[in-house]
């Protein structure tokens, strides 16, 4: 919660003295400098050029004409002692007199007479003697960067015997170092800045003095004294001498001290009296501002376990358990008010419920969020013990009569609105008076604590079991798929595993007892409309059960009992056939391509010759063959089949081109699978038929993997190392396959029918994500995993093309051909 901000005058620009001044005063003497240095620079280049045109030119003429009197004499002694002269002078560098000839007559360096100006003269060039003779007058180039002037004049020289000329020339050329001049005017530049300097820094020594005393300690002490009254003495503040405008701040701060204190004493009278009210409250009182606690009272410190005042400062939302973050944070985000439930975490990490009233009240120029908390536990407890009482069954926690009549009732009312199925059952355990009658009723009891553990272990996600008798227990089966029949064979299939279940042994006292049950059950919706009517329905099924003295499943209607007979009658002649020799049961092959389309294996599916019924799907016969228990010795058949093949076909030395490598890949159900014996079975088999191990695959499915996978990696670490192979069917279709699939020793992922059949649907389509997308990503990660991919349900080139496409590495479908007997298969294999 955000408050309105206070209101100000318009702000008043400050600034530090202490800083200000001196670097005010050292600014102001850095721009006096920069002017005196670019005047002074101005005027070193007026000083070099009044050289040249005063000093220099002055020199050169006059130089000049003492050199045109020598000359005149005809005899030409004296020019040496003229030109030497000028050698003198500091500022001159070197000057030579050159002859018509362009040699040296007379030079400052002995050295250079006789020979050619240019090449023994540093720096003189024809040209200049060009522009000068052109001209017929002195020369001065001034070079301000090098500090050099040359000065050239013309020279009237004598003619020499034999000569017609009217005239006869020579050339005057002087060389300046202005150095030492520029070296002078430096110098003064200098000795003027540092004049400067010392005078600058005079002056910021002064004006810190004067600051310090005038300015910096009246603040000093003004500082202080607010830092005292701020701290809440009154007493002890600066005392003033003088006048001035510090003293009337003094005088003020001297009032406001006086004013706070009568209020610093009123607020904290009235606090006290605050925290007396709100100490003696039983609930838990807590303020707080922006999210931040201000205030809270002894009970709120009791509460979350902190010392006295140990809430103050802390978030609020740190108290708040995590499950509730979101929805706390929104509430104090929109300012709501009000009254709701919360769950607090104290400082020991335990969870407090509470029921918190909120309002905002203003505090000053701010508003602040006043929650009151009321610790709730004692009314759960006592609220949830009233709803055990209401609807779960003391003796065993499952739930109750009165809950389970409730849930039916949901569905009944759910199953009018919307086309759903769902089952009621009942099951009262055989002869269980004379349990309580030997051995008492408290053996009795611990029987049924028993038999609800075993029950509830069974139980499904949305169902609901209940003890609603003594002995009699119900189950309710929701949203259950298909037609009638369908949905009917589900629940009848669920509740025979709970029968299953009770006929397991029982250990009590030493004894062990042998129970049964027997089982009714109604289906939902039917002609009843009330639930304890549904209720007497699966009760009179199951006394019809009882009487006839079988432990199967009756159902309260006529024609779905006649169902569940066929169903019985099915599992008697399965059962039968796998006791004949020889067998009605046969297994067809159906060939494993690999992306060069050759024959790389074969997966073994069983099949049914019945003699009544003629050839019974797989689809009727295996989910029986689950539920009664049949799987284990009809997936040892098709194992000992299936090897005994394999080995036929290795041995044949007209089927050794395609039967030498090949895979043999056989279903293993979850329940075949769990069996204690079912690895020293395959190892038996393995060392009985004489196949390679490598070459029999074990397909298994997710459900074989999710209920004990510690207990299936043993098993499967203890196959692989006799080089037993597996395969994961179906992926993709489960919920849990990416969480095991990087422990579990696969060698090939199989991906579902589902996948394949629309891999050409379009993006648009309304199917959700296109299939292809799926394949993909499955086979780059089982690539990135070592592990190879097997499509399922291949039957036109075009999937054939994309599975490809996509990087698939086996294939298994229509498009290549159709499960086949063993003899269609080594023909079809032949012709390959």
């Amino acid at each position: 919660m955000t408050t309105a901000p206070p209101r100000h005058t318009r702000p008043v620009r400050v600034f530090s003295l202490r800083l200000w001044l001196p670097l005010s005063l050292v600014l102001a003497s850095g721009v006096m400098f920069l002017i005196v240095l670019v005047a002074q620079q101005q005027h070193y280049q007026r000083e070099l050029q009044q050289f040249a045109d005063t000093t220099a030119h002055a020199e050169l003429l006059e130089t000049r004409r003492a050199l045109e009197t020598v000359l005149r004499r005809g005899d030409g002694t004296g020019t040496d002692s003229v030109v030497s002269q000028l050698g003198l002078d500091p500022a001159i560098a070197h000057a030579a007199l050159i002859g018509p000839d362009g040699n040296v007559i007379a030079a400052t360096r002995f050295a250079w007479r006789g020979h050619s100006a240019t090449a023994s003269i540093p720096g003189f060039t024809d040209e200049a003697v060009q522009q000068v003779r052109q001209a017929q007058r002195e020369f001065l180039q001034l070079d301000q960067a090098q500090l050099r002037l040359t000065a050239l004049a013309p020279v009237t020289m004598g003619l020499q015997p034999g000569e017609i000329r009217a005239t006869r020339q020579g050339l005057l050329w002087i060389d300046y170092d202005l150095r030492p001049v520029a070296a002078q005017t430096w110098a003064q530049l200098r000795q003027l800045g540092l004049m400067l300097a010392a005078a600058v820094l005079l002056a910021v020594l002064g004006l810190l003095l004067l600051a310090r005393r005038g300015i910096l300690r009246p603040v000093a002490a003004l500082r202080a004294g607010m830092q005292r009254i701020g701290a809440g003495d009154f007493q002890h503040l600066p005392q003033w001498r003088g006048s001035g405008e510090f003293r009337d701040l003094g005088i003020a701060l001297e009032h406001m001290a006086g004013q706070l204190q009568a209020r610093s004493t009123a607020l904290a009278e009235s606090e006290a009296r605050f925290r007396q009210l709100s100490d003696a409250a039983f609930e838990a009182i807590v303020l707080h501002e922006n999210g931040r606690v201000t205030d809270a009272n002894a009970a709120a410190d009791r509460l979350l376990g902190t010392p006295p005042g140990g809430l103050v400062g802390t978030p609020i939302l740190s108290w708040v358990a995590p499950s509730l973050l979101d929805s706390t944070v929104q509430r104090i985000a929109q300012g709501a008010e009000g009254v709701w439930e919360v769950d607090l975490i104290d400082t020991q990490g335990q969870v407090i419920p509470c029921e918190c009233s909120v309002r905002k009240r203003p505090l000053g120029h701010r508003q602040v969020r006043v929650v009151a908390l009321r610790d709730i536990r004692t009314r759960l407890a006592a609220e949830a013990e009233i709803r055990q009482l209401a609807h779960f069954d003391a003796l065993t926690g499952l739930s109750n009569r009165r809950f389970l009549l409730e849930q039916v009732t949901q569905e009944l009312a759910a199953a009018g609105t919307q086309p759903r199925r769902a089952a009621l059952a009942t099951l009262n355990i055989n002869a269980f008076q004379s349990v309580n009658d030997s051995m008492g009723m408290a053996v009795g009891d611990t029987v049924l604590r028993i038999m609800s553990r075993r029950l509830s272990a069974l139980q499904q996600q949305g169902q609901t079991l209940a003890r609603v008798d003594g002995d009699t227990f119900a189950l309710l089966l929701p949203d259950l798929q298909g037609d009638l029949d369908a949905a009917s064979a589900a629940a009848a299939r669920s509740v025979e595993m709970l029968l299953a279940a009770i006929a397991e042994p029982v250990e009590v006292q030493g004894q062990v007892l042998h129970l049964s049950a027997g089982a009714g059950l109604v289906m939902i919706p039917n002609d009843s409309n009330d639930a304890p009517e549904l209720l007497r329905e699966a009760e009179t099924a199951m006394h019809r059960a009882k009487d006839a003295g079988d432990e199967h499943v009756h159902f309260f209607a006529h024609a779905l009992q006649e169902a569940a007979s066929e169903r019985l009658a099915l599992r008697s002649d399965l059962r039968r056939a796998l006791q004949t020799h020889p067998s009605p049961l046969v297994l067809h092959y159906q060939p494993q391509m690999d992306s060069g389309g050759r024959l790389a294996g074969v997966e073994a599916l069983v099949r049914w010759q019945d003699p009544r019924r003629g050839l019974v799907s797989p689809v009727h016969f295996i989910p029986e063959a689950e539920a009664s228990g049949l799987i284990v010795p009809l997936g040892n058949w098709v194992l000992q089949e299936a090897a005994t093949t394999l080995h036929r076909w290795q041995s044949d030395p007209a089927c050794s081109a395609w039967a030498g490598p090949l895979t043999m890949a056989v279903n293993v159900s979850a329940r075949q699978f769990r069996e204690a014996d079912f690895t020293r079975r395959i190892e038996d088999l393995i060392a009985r038929v004489g196949i390679h191990a490598f070459a029999l695959e074990l397909e298994l499915t997710e459900s074989v993997l999710v209920e004990d996978l510690e207990a299936t990696l043993e098993k499967m670490a203890q196959l692989r190392r006799h080089g037993v192979r597996f395969a994961l069917d179906d992926f993709g279709t489960g919920y849990s396959s990416l969480a095991y699939l990087k422990r579990l020793p696969i060698d090939v992922l199989k991906i579902d029918r589902s996948f394949v059949m629309d891999i050409d649907a379009p993006g648009h389509s309304g199917q959700g994500k296109r299939p292809a997308v799926l394949i993909d990503a499955i086979v780059a990660m089982a690539h990135q995993l070592d592990l190879k991919v097997l499509a399922e349900g291949v039957e036109t080139d075009a999937q054939h093309a994309s599975l490809l496409q996509s990087g698939c590495d086996l294939f298994q479908g229509y498009r290549f051909a159709r499960p086949l007997p063993e003899a269609e298969l080594r023909a079809w294999a032949s012709q390959l």
